[in-house]
């Protein structure tokens, strides 16, 4: 078993009991302040400011709370080694063992709303950094297509496709709107992705959409908020929502494609002119309830596409 012992200061063991205090594990040793166990890693922390990680990511664990001790012990002055440590911190940070989740399809007029979950650890370090893995919004489909049947096989996910009946049932509700979609089909791929891995994560981030308060009011889960961070622009930040992005946006793509060829149409993305043109001419063939199945009815597009239609009879 892979052991890291390092000793911290008071600050920083105030830190990690804050951390942790979610994973704390009955703790009978006199010598220990806390003993918390999280994904494939045991920490023990004993009075004497030690602190002992045990277990498979006991070292991907501890390199963070050393990164912690490095910049409180670097002078302010010292640049260079200040922007080293930080480089180190964010190259941990963005390969941090954690569930990250990301949608797609919000955007677009046409097709599903697609979620995905996805959990990532040190062990598929290798294959991220071979595929340069980042932002699906800055990586095109032909990249999108190559890289994401890799993830699929080497990473646990959950999916989530939202698709056009569902998400026009949903939304003509009186009390729900787009955010409040998102954040349950957010909690519910994490959760469900939970249910598969054989230890909860100590990490799990969502590409944030509203905030902690909107997102207890919209699923009414306090204790899930307690356990996830949500953070802005975090598909450039941590790899797992970069990975959870990229597989999200294949799925995404792959449902298009299925509609394309239903309604024997390249059905375009977005929310454009050309997306208002392409809606006439399927309205035109296939009637109005059309819109229905196929894209996001409650879209300004919606209007338009009916307005210029009733003009022209």
């Amino acid at each position: 078993m892979a052991s890291v012992t390092i000793i911290v200061t008071k600050q920083v063991l105030d830190k990690m009991k804050d951390f942790y205090k979610d994973y704390y594990v009955e703790n009978k040793n006199q010598y220990a302040q806390f003993i918390a166990k999280v994904d494939n890693c045991t920490v023990t922390a004993y009075t004497s400011n030690k602190v002992l990680f045990q277990g498979k990511n006991a070292k991907y664990e501890s390199t963070i709370w050393e990164a912690f001790l490095e910049q409180e012990s670097t002078p302010k002055t010292n640049n260079k080694k200040i922007n080293a440590t930080q480089t180190q911190t964010k190259q941990y940070e963005f390969y941090l063992p954690s569930i990250g989740s990301d949608e797609v399809g919000t955007g677009d007029y046409f097709g599903p709303v697609v979620v995905v979950a996805a959990y990532i650890d040190e062990s598929v370090q290798p294959l991220l950094k071979k595929h340069q893995v980042g932002d699906s919004k800055k990586l095109d489909d032909t990249l999108i297509k190559k890289i994401a049947p890799s993830l699929f096989n080497a990473i646990p996910y959950s999916l989530s496709v939202v698709n056009n009946e569902i998400y026009n049932r949903e939304m003509s509700k009186r009390t729900m709107n787009l955010n409040k979609l998102k954040a349950m089909v957010h909690q519910h791929a994490i959760k469900n992705l939970i249910k598969k891995l054989p230890v909860k994560p100590s990490n799990i981030i969502i590409d944030q959409f509203c905030s902690k308060k909107k997102f207890i009011d919209y699923t009414g889960d306090h204790d899930f908020v307690n356990y996830a961070t949500f953070e802005t622009k975090a598909e450039d930040k941590f790899a797992s929502v970069a990975c959870a992005s990229i597989m999200a946006r294949y799925i995404f793509l792959e449902e298009m494609e299925k509609l394309s060829k239903e309604y024997k149409v390249t059905v375009q993305k977005g929310a454009s002119k050309l997306v208002d043109s392409q809606g006439i001419e399927l309205v035109k063939k296939h009637g109005k309830q059309v819109l229905n199945k196929i894209a996001k009815y409650h879209f300004k597009n919606t209007d338009r596409i009916l307005n210029t239609i009733n003009e022209h009879h």
